[in-house]
């Protein structure tokens, strides 16, 4: 193999013997300007440069869960001063589709609504007053169909559709099928069955979704816009307007959040701005209010999870028999791949020799889902976690002990009978966090506190989770980017990862070229987010710096290889002895051999060594038979572990989070600050999303709370100490140095964490999300009707 070979650099990379910038404390790049407030978001670029020139455009909502569109009447919305164009599905010049899994999904309504806040048309006017006056004098005819807003009614139902031509309400269906569940269960010594129910969740980022389109004067347009995927947004708006992907340019600043939300909604954000400024020719900004983000954006999936598992008498699990229940909503957006997730870790990070596991994402007429933080896994982890501990129970074992007999180790075959042949270190992370949380010690006293009469009860509950990384099974995943060398030796990094917070560009590419290099890493530039950098993939599936990161990585070894060759010659030393650090490159053996960076940056510019050089890597994936749900089904799998000690009020049912222990297994820790910071803050949601959040809709499938007076989110005082993680470095071959994924991490067995400590404290079975004050006095008796 060449020694610019992609999996050679990996592996020499993966096995070095010390890193002197990887896996050190670290600065991020952008940390600065966005302290002192010079970092630029989308809004930014338009009141910056634009305003004034730009139109305003706001959107019309459907008030109805399910209506013909009969007639349009636009005169009187048209004819108020400043408005400059309503358009409908009738103006689109493209293909009005932006269905992601499957194509079903219009970019404005053509032929009925399917949801209340369905988008039918947008208005453009030269002020935002005008254009919210114009909004509301666009007069649409309806006929109001029948609606469905409950899944399983709308398993059983034929009569009403939420789209004909599927001739179903049933959008997607998946299955794993894998040994003999009958005979599992005959040899169970004890046998567990739930339903669970979990909500629906908003992002609620602090920036809502915004767009900025620029036409030219020869028929292209450059979009700069809060999307996780620039090259998914430029394709999806280049389908709209009917140009070609070449004339389109997307351009994604800082993000105020994501989650997941902005994925699937920023490229039709983006597709709308662009729409109406290829149609009017002027400049177009669209920025939602916080009442439309929350009535349109796609949600968390809420869920219906009906669970048996067994267990036998040396408490190793036998059998687990799931069906799985999506609420869709209008359209089937990442349902798909949504409930393909949740299915395929319907075991948990547990070895299950028997499973039947069904799995159905189901059309209702509401706001649809969507992608976000966990992507399908935390729901199912919620029931996975709650059965584990309910197992151990009847069993008589430690809620620990129990898990460690039955977890994820090295050769170990998953629920789908993948063999995990490296990088499995979840059993190391729960015996390590278990230790440092004190667990057998805080279990005897909070089950001896809790004996007593009184007010406050104690408990402590373990979260154990897995993810896997990477699109799933036969999906391409890739990495791209490319690394140019700059005469001054200053480096400049090309990707289209986005930054949304979680630090992959500004911190983790910027330590991987900067540790290949031995370049000082405020000498690195990296170009981010952007359709003139090299198609990335999406900043999701917690791939930003584990997969992301794999082109920097090996774009930037390629370059260490060709001026490792070069100083050799020049030093007399043979390359692999040769170290690049500190703007130096020297004799590993001999410090004061060596050669300055700059010079032989020059050096090499004059020999004509090429030192710009792109880094493509094509994740390996193995076979998957979707008949029986077994095989190959993700590159690598991320492991978490969390306990969390909460107290709770009997008299008014207010659960409090007091501590919270993290241990990660999720390959090489890059930049543990980023980690660190990851883990807080997916803990902080995740919280929100057990005890709070909950999204409240009317008879008619319209939300009653869209804006953050009613959906309630933590504040500072929800807060727990949240301990530093533990790692556990199961370093990944295909990952960049190793690195796996860590964004969705901590957030997935939260939910299971809180519910099992709760379940703990009270004596109860939780078996809904979110644990309410009105539910926690439920589920003790307590509730006054």
């Amino acid at each position: 193999m060449s020694l610019e070979d992609p999996y050679s650099i990996l592996e020499k990379y993966l096995s070095a013997e010390s890193y002197f910038v990887v896996g050190r404390e670290f600065t991020r790049v952008d940390a600065l300007e966005k302290a002192l407030g010079r970092a630029l978001f989308t809004e930014d670029y338009f009141v910056k440069y634009v305003y004034g020139n730009a139109l305003f455009v706001k959107q019309v909502l459907s008030p109805h869960p399910h209506a013909r569109i009969k007639g349009l009447h636009l005169k009187e919305a048209l004819d108020v001063s400043g408005v400059r164009a309503v358009v409908t599905h009738r103006d689109i010049p493209g293909v009005n589709q932006v269905g992601y899994a499957l194509p079903d999904q219009p970019l404005l309504a053509e032929g009925k609504v399917r949801y209340v806040g369905e988008v039918v048309a947008l208005v453009a006017a030269e002020s935002w007053e005008r254009a919210v006056e114009a909004s509301q004098l666009v007069r649409v005819d309806y006929e109001p169909l029948p609606y469905v807003l409950d899944p399983l009614e709308a398993m059983s139902r034929s009569d009403v559709l939420v789209h004909e031509e599927a001739g179903s309400n049933i959008a997607f269906r998946t299955k794993v099928r894998k040994g003999d569940v009958e005979r599992g269960f005959s040899e169970a010594e004890v046998v567990v069955e739930n339903e669970y129910r979990t909500h629906h969740q908003d992002h609620a980022y602090l920036e809502t979704e915004a767009a900025l389109a620029i036409p030219d004067s020869e028929g292209r347009v450059t979009i700069i816009g809060a999307a996780q995927h620039p090259h998914l947004a430029r394709d999806i708006t280049a389908r709209v307007l009917g140009l070609p992907a070449s004339r389109v340019k997307v351009v994604v600043p800082y993000l105020g959040g994501g989650f997941g939300g902005k994925d699937d909604e920023g490229p039709l954000t983006v597709a709308k701005a662009a729409l109406v400024a290829y149609l009017t020719g002027r400049p177009a900004f669209i920025v939602y209010s916080r009442e439309e983000s929350i009535k349109v954006h796609p949600k968390r999936e809420a869920t219906i999870i009906r669970y048996k598992s067994g267990a036998n008498r040396e408490g190793k699990l036998t059998a687990i028999d799931v069906t799985i229940i999506h609420d869709t909503g209008a359209y089937a957006n990442r349902a798909p791949f949504i409930l393909w997730r949740a299915t395929m870790h319907a075991s948990g990070p547990y070895e299950v020799p028997n499973a039947r596991v069904d799995g159905y994402a189901v059309y209702t007429n509401k706001v649809y889902q969507g992608s976000f933080r966990g992507f399908g896994n935390p729901s199912v982890q919620f029931a996975v976690e709650r059965q584990m501990d309910l197992l151990a129970e009847k069993l008589g074992l430690d809620p620990v002990e129990f898990r460690l007999k039955n977890i994820l180790r090295p050769g170990s075959r998953t629920l789908t009978n993948q063999v995990l042949d490296h990088s499995v270190g979840v059993g190391e992370a729960l015996e390590k966090v278990s230790a440092k949380s004190g667990w057998s010690q805080k279990r005897r006293e909070y089950s001896e506190y809790n004996k007593k009469d009184g007010r406050w009860r104690r408990g402590i509950g373990v979260g154990v989770a897995w993810h896997g990384i990477s699109t799933s099974r036969g999906v391409p995943d890739w990495s791209n980017a490319v690394v140019k060398v700059e005469k001054d030796g200053s480096v400049t990094v090309y990707t289209g990862i986005v930054e949304m917070g979680q630090g992959s560009p500004t911190s983790s590419h910027v330590q991987i070229v900067s540790e290949l290099l031995g370049v000082p890493p405020e000498n690195v530039r990296v170009v981010f987010g952007t359709t003139e950098a090299p198609d990335t993939g999406a900043t999701h599936a917690s791939r930003g710096t584990g997969i992301g990161g794999i082109g920097v990585e090996v774009a930037a070894g390629r370059i260490r290889e060709r001026l490792a060759r070069l100083a050799g010659d020049v030093l007399g030393v043979e390359p692999d002895k040769l170290v690049f650090r500190d703007g130096r490159v020297y004799q590993r053996d001999n410090p004061e051999r060596y050669v300055r960076w700059v010079d032989l940056v020059r050096e090499a510019y004059a020999k004509g060594v090429e030192l710009s050089a792109t880094g493509y890597f094509f994740l390996p994936k193995g076979k998957f038979d979707d008949t029986v749900g077994q095989g190959f089904a993700y590159p690598a799998f991320s492991y978490i572990v969390v306990v969390s000690e909460v107290e709770v009020d009997t008299e008014t049912g207010v659960v409090r989070v007091l501590r919270v222990w993290p241990a990660l297994a999720s390959g090489r820790i890059i930049s543990p600050v980023q980690v660190e910071g990851q883990v807080e803050g997916a803990v902080v949601q995740g919280i929100g999303y057990t005890l709070y959040e909950q999204l409240v809709f009317d008879e008619k499938g319209s939300i009653l709370n869209a804006d953050f007076t009613d959906y309630v989110i933590p504040t500072v005082m929800e807060v727990p100490e949240v301990e530093k993680p533990i790692y556990v470095e199961d370093v990944y071959k295909y990952g960049a140095m190793g690195a796996k994924g860590v964004g969705e991490m901590a957030l997935i067995p939260i939910p299971a964490s809180i519910a099992n400590a709760v379940s703990h404290a009270l004596g109860v079975n939780v078996t809904r999300l979110p644990i309410t004050p009105e539910y926690v006095l439920e589920l003790t008796g307590s509730l006054k009707r």
